[in-house]
């Protein structure tokens, strides 16, 4: 097949030379305009025929001097449509250079047909003219639109974000938003105009703004805003019923090349507003980089977001090993499409089976693990005793135990606020794994064990978060199992930074807690989450208290009051220095013993599992088995 090249005409005027071609055009038509303009003004109207005919012969010269000067200084290559003062300037001089050039040529003739106030009037009729044209699309999107129903924006933030949003929506008429001003506290700010919109007040004048203006929507353009700052606002804008939109950042939108993300509705995550997380990538790098790196639980929350920021570390192998096998095949599809550097292999496997976990380790001899595999749902447990002791203990056991047999640099195991002063077989069983490991790293010369505690984290699968939202989207009831319950939240995105963050720091037999912020009551959280999509908490979606379940706390702790806490490299990761001393041979013969009644009374397995936990869950020094029936707050041991 021959190829078909496009003919020269094709190429003249197709794309950027078609555009370019057009403005050269217009250009052409605003100078002959500007020169008629000028020999009536000159002559009072009755041009003499001499100096009309002269013009008519010259006229090409005159224009190609102009197009030529504005081709010399870029005009043709400026987007119009964005243009700025910047632009408009650089227009005059093209103009100015070219009314000079083509007055001093005419000063030296001696029989001029063309009066030198001609060239002046048409030079100075030209530039208004040419800045008119170029900008006729932007200048229009600023006029009044009666014809489109556009929503009165009240903007809260005057600085780059705020600016650039009203720019942007200025400049997007479909979009349907008509900015009209600003609210910021800067005082240098207020009652100044920023790109023809007024700064009114300081934020607290909200609620006054919205009736005094009539506003329709508001959007909240401060880079960085606080939880509780974006929740005043929230609450202001849902007391008076209008929507509230939030700016992703302007990076953010500018990148992704759509008008549409300039705003988006307000999330539990801005409601919650915590920081991005910044970490220190060259050690994280440095940790993952070119090594071979295995995720337990990889088709979970945690795991497979595990999974997907250390493949932007680029390891030479990334080992995914979970039972749910349609899960780990959608996340290898994932992460193949994004991560051509990295071998991807996939381990469809119960941590619970031994010889399995054993015979991938000799395969795979890993340099660093990340134990995320575990069983999570407190009531669920609760009544499933032995498969939480399966998965949580002996399942950490069997890949703790390979990790140290085929001398793995690095284990990481996954732990949560649960397992603190333990009242649930979840938090119980995360105990026993937070101990096993500080055992086993005593007797370690290889392998370094460390555990990251965390509290819940939003958007993974079963959160109260995410079941309020599908019960909302259900129309209702909310079900919350306490009006107190009090509950300490982070992102997963930032959870599993600070996970890898935690894994590069030194020393061995650590337990790391992450920063969880301040507690949410979990009523105000769904209340906030109703209003959210324009609906009211108990007229709209009633909400019901169900009372708290097995094993449940109604307010969940980070740090046990015999571990202390110290800094480390990064302010957000605490390190807890425990002065209970576990032994490894200790810690397996109390395993073994729960193992003994694993297939009996679940009553008795509950209780022998809780005795286990709290050994060293109360004090410094762990007491006897049998002297810790209940625990010291008064809670039942087991239910």
């Amino acid at each position: 097949m021959t190829a078909r090249h496009p003919s020269l005409a094709g190429r003249l005027f197709s794309g950027d030379n078609a555009r370019t071609a057009g403005a050269m055009v217009l250009d052409v038509l605003v100078i002959a305009l500007a020169y008629a303009a000028a020999l009536m003004l000159r002559f009072d109207a009755e041009v003499p025929h001499r100096n009309l005919e002269f013009v008519l012969r010259v006229f090409p010269l005159l224009a190609l001097v102009y197009i030529t000067a504005n081709v010399v200084f870029g005009v043709y290559r400026t987007v119009w449509t964005y243009g700025s003062l910047g632009d408009i300037l650089n227009l005059f001089m093209p103009v100015l250079i070219s009314t000079a050039l083509i007055f001093g040529v005419n000063f030296w003739v001696k029989e001029r047909d063309l009066p030198l106030s001609v060239i002046l009037i048409a030079g100075e009729l030209i530039f208004p003219g040419m800045a008119f044209v170029k900008m006729r699309g932007r200048l229009l999107t600023r006029l009044p639109r009666a014809a489109v129903a556009s929503q009165r924006l009240l903007i809260i933030g005057a600085g780059h974000t705020g600016q650039a949003l009203a720019r942007q929506l200025q400049n997007s008429p479909g979009l349907n938003y008509q900015p009209i001003g600003y609210l910021d506290d800067d005082p240098r700010k207020q009652n100044r105009r920023m790109h023809g919109l007024r700064v009114f007040g300081p934020v607290s004048e909200l609620e006054l703004r919205i009736s005094e203006h009539a506003v329709g929507a508001v959007a909240i353009a401060i880079p960085r805003a606080s939880g509780p700052v974006i929740r005043s606002i929230v609450g202001i804008c849902q007391s008076n019923a209008v929507p509230v939109r939030i700016v992703p950042g302007v990076e953010r939108w500018i990148s992704s090349g759509h008008t549409n993300d300039a705003l988006r509705e307000v999330t539990l995550d801005d409601l919650l507003g915590r920081e991005p997380v910044e970490v220190d990538y060259m050690a994280c790098s440095q940790s993952v980089k070119d090594r071979v790196v295995l995720v337990t639980g990889a088709a979970g929350s945690i795991g497979s977001e595990l999974s997907r920021q250390v493949a932007t570390f680029e390891p030479l192998e990334l080992h995914l090993l979970d039972n749910n096998e349609s899960g780990l095949f959608d996340l290898a599809a994932e992460l193949r499409s994004v991560s051509h550097q990295t071998t991807i292999k996939l381990w469809p496997a119960n941590i619970a089976d031994g010889r399995k976990i054993e015979d991938v380790f000799n395969q795979v001899r890993p340099h660093l693990v990340y134990h995320a595999a575990a069983y999570k749902h407190v009531p669920m447990l609760e009544s499933n005793p032995d498969e939480a002791f399966r998965a949580n203990v002996l399942g950490t056991l069997n890949v703790a135990s390979a990790a140290r047999k085929f001398q793995t640099g690095t284990f990481v195991l996954i732990s949560t606020d649960k397992a603190v002063r333990p009242t649930s077989i979840m938090g119980a069983t995360k105990r026993i794994a937070e101990l096993l490991v500080l055992a086993l790293s005593r007797h370690s010369e290889r392998t370094r064990f460390v555990a990251v505690r965390f509290g819940n984290v939003m958007g993974s699968r079963g959160s109260a978060p995410l079941t309020f939202l599908k019960q909302i989207e259900r129309g209702g009831p909310v079900t919350i199992t306490h009006p107190d319950m009090m509950r300490y939240f982070i992102s997963i995105p930032e959870a599993v930074s600070l996970v890898i963050q935690a894994g590069t720091f030194g020393g061995r037999g650590n337990i790391y807690m992450l920063d969880m912020g301040q507690e949410i009551n979990m009523l105000e959280l769904a209340e906030r989450m109703i209003r959210l999509r324009g609906l009211r908490p108990g007229d709209d979606i009633e909400v019901i208290f169900t009372g708290t379940r097995p094993g449940e706390k109604l307010r969940e702790e980070l740090v046990a009051d015999f571990e202390m806490v110290e800094p480390t490299e990064h302010p957000k990761v605490m390190r807890l220095n425990a002065s209970a001393e576990v032994s490894e041979a200790e810690i397996l013969r109390l395993i073994a013993e729960v193992e003994t009644v694993l297939r009996q009374d679940p009553e008795e397995l509950r209780r022998r599992i809780h005795l286990v936990a709290r050994k060293y869950s109360n004090n410094a020094e762990g007491v006897p088995a049998g002297e810790m029936e209940a625990d010291p707050a008064g809670e039942p041991a087991s239910t």
